[in-house]
């Protein structure tokens, strides 16, 4: 087996990273021999624990940069596997380029958009099925960012027509959630080819013991994630304005975003209330976990699964999540949902947790219950009779 991946431990971008290295410890531990190239440009010697090698490789801004590196990788190892797992669907194309005429499946996580769409933030579920060349280009270039990214947007868009077609020629995709799942249905791929297999939560996690009623107190609202336009912290920035004072918004994460998520919350009168920590290391972010009384996920993309929402679970937090994606449905009755990208809905939730001391204990309790359906035990399962089935 190999895995290829531009985001990895010890250095990463985002949860797909742990997602990953979570995927590779289960197939190691059930005795498949699994390599790792992570493209993410650190210079870290490679590592071989007997179980596989993890080989960190220089990395690219760009799909089509990702791609030639990966490909050229491949052209040199020429690695011995049956199975090439793409991991964050961005070097898919070198994949199955360099598969073809070859005895290798390729398979991917559809851990993104990347593959089908140039602006997650655009997105509109159904509304976007059978995009256009030249509608996916117009989204390219609404994407919000700072000018150095928007100048960039015309060549990521001939990058991505180039390489949308090759993408939808790999073996098999595991699709985190049944949003997902329906995007890339949308832009044409093969359903036969899909099988839905969700997150897993990392068992390794430590969280203090249910805390007691936090009633009397200031509360701690927390959002951890990238700090990008289809996030919808604005939304949230927003919604946070309309709470009574004492209240604190802790934002903890870095991206292209974050200029414009300040200068928002400054015109907001929120300098001091709204608490941007930047990136902190996985081992950091659990405390701030642990002081907070709701964790919220404002995404206004189909998000296909984010790790956070597991994270907040496995430290007795009560979420809220838009009813964008698959968040809202992977909780059930251990969140609550809002309309997405509706700041005034948003709000009221908001209140709606923080003044109802026995809500929020009731939602806290229905998060243990969440939670068990995600052990690695369970997914890893799924994933292996997903590969016996791709050999077979």
């Amino acid at each position: 087996m190999l895995v290829i991946t531009p985001d990895y431990p010890p250095h990463y971008t985002g949860g797909c990273a742990f997602s990953c290295k979570l995927l590779v410890k289960g197939l190691r531990a059930r005795g498949v021999r699994t390599d790792v190239w992570a493209f993410t440009g650190d210079t870290i010697p490679p590592q071989d624990n007997g179980k596989g090698e993890t080989v960190y490789l220089s990395s690219s801004r760009t799909l089509l940069g990702l791609n030639r590196l990966a490909y050229r990788e491949l052209k040199r190892r020429r690695p011995d596997c049956d199975i090439i797992h793409i991991y964050n669907t961005q070097q898919l194309p070198a994949a199955v380029r360099y598969a073809k005429g070859r005895n290798i499946k390729v398979v991917a996580t559809l851990n993104n958009l990347a593959a089908v769409c140039t602006n997650p933030s655009e997105y509109v579920e159904g509304e976007c099925a059978g995009c256009r060349p030249m509608d996916s280009l117009n989204c390219a270039m609404k994407r919000p960012g700072p000018w150095q990214m928007r100048a960039f947007m015309p060549l990521h868009w001939l990058e991505f027509v180039t390489m949308h077609r090759r993408s939808r020629r790999a073996a098999g995709y595991i699709a985190l959630s049944e949003a997902t799942k329906q995007c890339y249905l949308d832009a044409g791929y093969d359903a036969k080819k899909i099988t839905l297999i969700p997150n897993m939560f990392d068992p390794g996690l430590t969280s203090n013991p249910l805390p007691p009623s936090k009633d009397g107190r200031n509360k701690i609202i927390l959002y951890v994630g990238r700090l990008e336009a289809e996030k919808g912290l604005q939304v949230l920035i927003k919604a946070f304005s309309t709470l009574s004072e004492g209240h604190m918004l802790y934002i903890v994460g870095k991206g292209d975003h974050s200029a414009q998520l300040k200068t928002l919350a400054n015109e907001m009168g929120l300098e001091g209330k709204v608490i941007f920590t930047g990136f902190m290391e996985k081992d950091e972010i659990g405390r701030y976990y642990d002081m907070a009384d709701v964790f919220v996920h404002p995404a206004i993309w189909p998000e296909p699964f984010p790790r956070t929402i597991l994270e907040a679970l496995a430290h007795h937090l009560p979420l809220i999540v838009s009813d964008s994606g698959s968040s809202a449905s992977i909780l059930g009755p251990a969140g609550l949902s809002f309309t997405s990208g509706d700041d005034r809905d948003l709000g009221q939730k908001l209140r709606s947790i923080l003044d109802d001391e026995d809500r929020r204990q009731r939602v806290i309790e229905a998060g243990a219950e969440v939670l068990r359906r995600y052990h690695p035990d369970s997914v890893m399962a799924q994933i292996m009779d997903f590969y016996g089935e791709m050999l077979s």
